[in-house]
């Protein structure tokens, strides 16, 4: 089996980001130098409203990113960049996303925003399964692959990146419903064993156009994940796709496995936790019955999510004590670089004036000439 069928994101991976969004664009090229990349993981901006160049940091070097009009000058002009990642707004973010599984040079779609419908969702999702593409989303942060590419925001600041150890790929692979609790996950897994190799965010809609399965067969194919953490939650019944592949023994390799929203059935009626899909409509769909599915299941299942973090230290303890996981040697840490203006407002470091005048002033809220508020020189020019 080839590494593609099993692997969305690796070093060499570009992606075509959809939208003009500076921060995220920037905290993937941070991300891209921690990790040590040769070339940016971004190719190229497409921005409806103006082409042209946006200007950025690749480390401390500025670099220019190409910016198009449409998808289709971008993807003609990049057809290595094989990752879309779509920040478009609800109203819109479907049909971008149906152009770009039609498009040959894009193999996945990630679709951030929230609000999709529950229709456009299956229209997007059966789409996808037509033309062999990988979508993940709507309502997703994205996902990440340590030490090789990440998507977006994912991962959050280079600071967290750094204390998560996703500079470097580790050999322990999650899926998740919540991209906010991914974070949590990053934090979780590096502190418990020898840290990610890949995490996908499926996105809290009902409807994910790929669900938990889908990601966790790629993670047994993969050779260099050892070992699969799920985090799951009230309402829906994907979970279960994965509980007959563990019945099955189609899922192998060690999982550990928890639903969040099993304080739910304190509540005297049904209630909604934050996700469009996380309500149980059933017994079924409560997070309970699905962790007693996966415990039955054979899958490791944590007495509460406060234990979550000795599960996953546990079954990767075993896995280490058998041989299954050899220890690797741990890479230099990456600085962690700051802005100027960043470093200026935590006062650690200090510049000389490059320009000194003793007659404008600059540095209220209003502009100052000769000690008088501009505003007033102006008043009294203008009679």
């Amino acid at each position: 089996m080839e590494a593609r069928d099993y692997t969305l994101f690796n070093r060499d991976t570009q992606a075509l980001i959809y939208g003009y969004q500076v921060n995220a664009i920037q905290r993937m090229l941070d991300f891209d130098c921690a990790c040590r990349r040769e070339v940016p993981s971004v190719a190229a901006i497409v921005n409806p409203t103006g082409g042209g160049m946006h200007k950025c940091f690749w480390g401390t070097d500025e670099i220019f990113i190409p910016m198009y009009q449409t998808l289709e000058e971008a993807s003609g002009l990049h057809e290595k960049a094989d990752v879309l990642i779509n920040f478009a707004s609800y109203r819109s973010a479907h049909e971008v996303s149906c152009e770009a599984v039609e498009t040959d040079s894009i193999r996945t779609v990630v679709v951030i925003a929230e609000g999709i419908t529950e229709r456009d969702s299956r229209v997007l999702a059966r789409l996808a399964r037509d033309r062999e593409k990988w979508v993940i989303g709507p309502a997703t942060v994205g996902g990440i692959a340590a030490g090789a590419f990440k998507v977006g925001n994912t991962g959050g600041t280079l600071q967290n990146i750094i204390e998560s150890k996703l500079y470097r790929p580790g050999s322990v692979a999650y899926v998740s419903k919540s991209g906010g609790m991914s974070n949590e996950i990053n934090n979780i897994i590096s502190r418990n064993s020898d840290g990610v190799c890949e995490g996908i965010a499926i996105g809290g809609d009902r409807y994910p156009a790929t669900g938990f399965i889908d990601h966790i067969m790629r993670f047994q194919a993969n050779p260099d994940v050892n070992m699969i953490v799920l985090l799951g939650e009230v309402g829906g019944t994907d979970e279960y796709d994965v509980v007959e592949a563990l019945q099955d023994r189609r899922i192998t390799k060690p999982l550990v496995a928890w639903n969040i929203g099993s304080c739910a059935r304190f509540f005297p009626a049904e209630i909604q936790f934050g996700h469009a899909g996380a309500r149980a409509g059933s017994e079924k769909e409560s997070a309970a019955a699905k962790n007693e599915a996966f415990r039955a299941a054979g899958a490791l299942v944590p007495e509460s999510f406060d234990e979550f973090d000795s599960a996953i230290r546990h079954a990767f303890k075993q896995l280490s004590e058998t041989g299954q996981i050899l220890p690797g040697q741990e890479p230099p840490v990456p600085p962690v670089l700051m802005d100027f203006h960043e470093a200026v407002r935590r006062k650690v470091v200090r510049r000389s004036r490059q320009i000194v005048s003793t007659i404008s002033d600059e540095r209220g809220e209003e502009l100052k000439y000769c000690g008088v508020p501009i505003s007033r020189v102006m008043n009294l020019c203008s009679r």
